[in-house]
């Protein structure tokens, strides 16, 4: 939740930038800039680490409080990854986006699992394995892309200039809706007799988060292309709906036996839970790719205010909802923020077509 704050929509900016760059040198020294933003971020997160323990140590969880200082070295994974997946699309740098995506899980599964085995498993080791490696492989595929932090101050000068019109406005609607989005495992927490629920929940937005990926990625190979064009392609749509029509209904089919032979009859209900949660995460990514599209174009303010408006919608139903109905509230919420979203992205997508 905390990446998501300290940005201030440079990272999108620096992508729309980067997306129109003229050169590769500029391109270069753009990605400079975006690193240097980045170190400054990952410093105020080790700041705010502190901050949280200290809260934790005489507020609220004593207990809790040394895992916030243990992970202070590797808080910044989070802020890395974001980089990544906002500053390569820019660049069309695909393969950039699937390592950065890929090879941290990979290496951690092979590592996790030999250390686990030999010295058991526990929350600060999975906390330091799991970050710690993402941050060592991030670091070395954003230095691989060769940024250059040649002329600076232009660069930061034009990245402010940008980011008024564009990255701003798009950076208020992530915080209305993105982080509002984290809400629901609190409020679950705090009205629910105990933290199953949580759990259950949490584990079904889990195995349901790929299915919005795809039309996602499909928006984000895109990108570069659709900052040089008048609208998206009628092929591109038909086969994004249809990939991701026949991903959902496939999902639906093997989710039920596929949790069943992972886990034990208790975990039975996740499988019901994420059929519906997988309608919302196909529409949320449907709609990523007119987002995509709106944001090559620099269209800030239309991506605010769907993102407000989905925002709105879910803050409602992750505190009133949870309150009353539970787990379903939260279900509900993310189903109807999903599809408010995606209508939202799609009436905005088309204005902006037909007035341009």
């Amino acid at each position: 939740m905390l990446s998501s704050i300290f940005l201030f929509g440079y990272f999108v900016t620096g992508s729309r930038l980067l997306a129109i760059a003229k050169s590769e040198e500029e391109a270069a020294q753009i990605r400079g800039g975006l690193v240097t933003i980045l170190g400054m971020t990952v410093a105020l997160m080790m700041v705010c680490m502190v901050a949280c323990g200290l809260i934790h140590h005489y507020v609220l969880h004593r207990d809790y409080a040394w895992l916030f200082y243990t992970v202070i070295p590797v808080c910044g994974s989070v802020l890395l990854l974001n980089y990544m997946n906002t500053s390569a699309q820019g660049d069309n740098s695909i393969y950039s986006i699937a390592a950065a995506r890929l090879l941290p899980s990979t290496i951690y599964l092979g590592i996790a699992y030999w250390v686990y085995f030999q010295f058991g498993a526990s929350n600060w080791l999975m906390l330091i394995l799991q970050n710690g490696i993402a941050l060592l492989v991030l670091i070395f595929i954003i230095w691989h892309n060769k940024p250059s932090f040649k002329n600076l101050k232009h660069t930061f000068k034009a990245l402010r200039q940008e980011n008024k019109s564009y990255g701003l406005q798009v950076y208020y609607g992530s915080l209305a809706n993105v982080s509002v989005q984290y809400i629901a495992g609190i409020t679950l927490g705090i009205f629910a007799l105990d933290n199953t629920n949580v759990g259950f929940y949490s584990l079904a937005l889990t195995v349901t988060g790929p299915l919005a990926m795809l039309p996602s990625i499909i928006g984000t190979t895109y990108f570069k292309r659709f900052a040089h064009e008048n609208c998206i392609s009628r092929k591109i749509l038909l086969s994004t709906f249809s990939l991701s029509f026949i991903s959902l209904i496939g999902f639906i089919v093997l989710i039920f036996p596929v949790v069943g032979l992972l886990y034990d009859e208790r975990y039975s209900k996740v499988a019901l839970y994420a059929c519906l949660l997988a309608i919302g995460f196909t529409f949320h990514g449907l709609g990523d790719v007119f987002n995509r599209f709106l944001g090559a174009h620099g269209q800030g303010k239309p991506l605010r205010n769907g993102a407000f408006i989905a925002g709105t919608i879910a803050l409602i139903g992750y505190t009133i909802g949870v309150c009353y109905y539970g787990i379903w509230g939260a279900i509900i919420t993310r189903i109807s923020s999903s599809l408010v979203y995606f209508f939202s992205m799609a009436i905005f997508y088309h204005t902006f077509v037909k007035r341009t």
